[in-house]
C-alpha cells in the first residue's frame, strides 16, 4: 500500500513542472507511466493560466518529457482563458491550444481586442484554435432523431442558425452552410440562404440562394 501511494505521489510531482507552467491533476483513480496517465472519477485537470477541465474520465499523453495532450470523455466542462465549453468529449492539445469537442456541445468565447462574444449551442462537433480564435462547428445529421441546427449568437447583434459554421476572428469572416438563417438586429434585416459568407467588420456578405427582408424605419 505504501509503495502504491509513493508511485502515485511521484506521478503527480512529475506533472508539476510543465516548462514554466504548472499542470495539476486530481481523480478518484489514477494509473500512469512516464508517457500515459489514465484518470477516472471526479477528474480535475488544470494547466495554470491556460485552462481548467472537470470531467468523468481522461487520458493524458506525453511526448518526450512534455505533457501535450489529453482526451476527456463523459460530461465535460472546460474553462479556457477566452471562454467556457461543455461537451461529452474533448480532445485538447495543451501546446497548441487547439482541440475538438463532440456531442451536445455548447460554448462561449470572448474575442480578444473586440467587444462582445460568440455563443454556440446545439453543436455535434466543434473544432477550435484558441490562439487564432477560429471555430468550426457542425450540427447532427439531418436524419438523426435528435437533429437541431446550430445556434450562434454573435455579439448580441446576430442570431444565426445553420448546419455548419466557420468563424475566423483574424479575418472577421463567418462562413455559414445549410439552412442558413441570420437575424441581424444591428442592421434590421433577416437573411436566409443555402450558403453565406459574412464579414463581421463591415457587415458585407455574399451567398447562394439568398432571400432577405429589411425593416424600413419610418422617418
Amino acid at each position: 500500500m505504501k509503495r502504491a501511494i509513493l508511485v502515485l505521489f511521484l506521478i503527480v510531482v512529475s506533472l508539476a513542472v510543465f516548462g514554466s507552467t504548472t499542470l495539476r491533476i486530481r481523480a478518484d483513480n489514477i494509473k500512469g507511466s512516464s508517457e500515459l496517465i489514465n484518470l477516472e472519477g471526479n477528474v480535475y485537470i488544470e494547466r495554470e493560466g491556460d485552462m481548467t477541465v472537470v470531467t468523468e474520465k481522461a487520458e493524458l499523453s506525453a511526448v518526450g518529457n512534455r505533457w501535450e495532450r489529453f482526451i476527456a470523455t463523459g460530461v465535460t466542462n472546460a474553462i479556457f482563458s477566452t471562454g467556457t465549453a461543455d461537451s461529452l468529449f474533448l480532445d485538447y492539445n495543451m501546446e497548441t491550444s487547439t482541440g475538438i469537442m463532440r456531442h451536445e456541445v455548447s460554448a462561449e468565447f470572448v474575442e480578444t481586442g473586440r467587444e462582445g462574444k460568440i455563443i454556440i449551442n446545439d453543436a455535434d462537433s466543434l473544432e477550435f484554435d484558441l490562439n487564432k480564435e477560429s471555430y468550426l462547428g457542425t450540427a447532427l445529421p439531418e436524419d438523426s432523431p435528435d437533429f437541431k441546427p446550430l445556434f450562434i449568437l454573435y455579439r448580441d447583434e446576430m442570431e444565426i442558425t445553420a448546419l455548419r459554421f466557420e468563424y475566423y476572428s483574424e479575418d472577421s469572416l463567418m462562413v455559414l452552410i445549410g439552412q442558413v438563417l441570420v437575424i441581424d438586429h444591428k442592421n434590421n434585416r433577416t437573411i436566409r440562404a443555402s450558403e453565406l459568407i459574412y464579414n463581421t467588420d463591415d457587415d458585407s456578405f455574399e451567398g447562394k440562394t439568398v432571400e432577405m427582408e429589411i425593416i424600413l424605419e419610418d422617418d
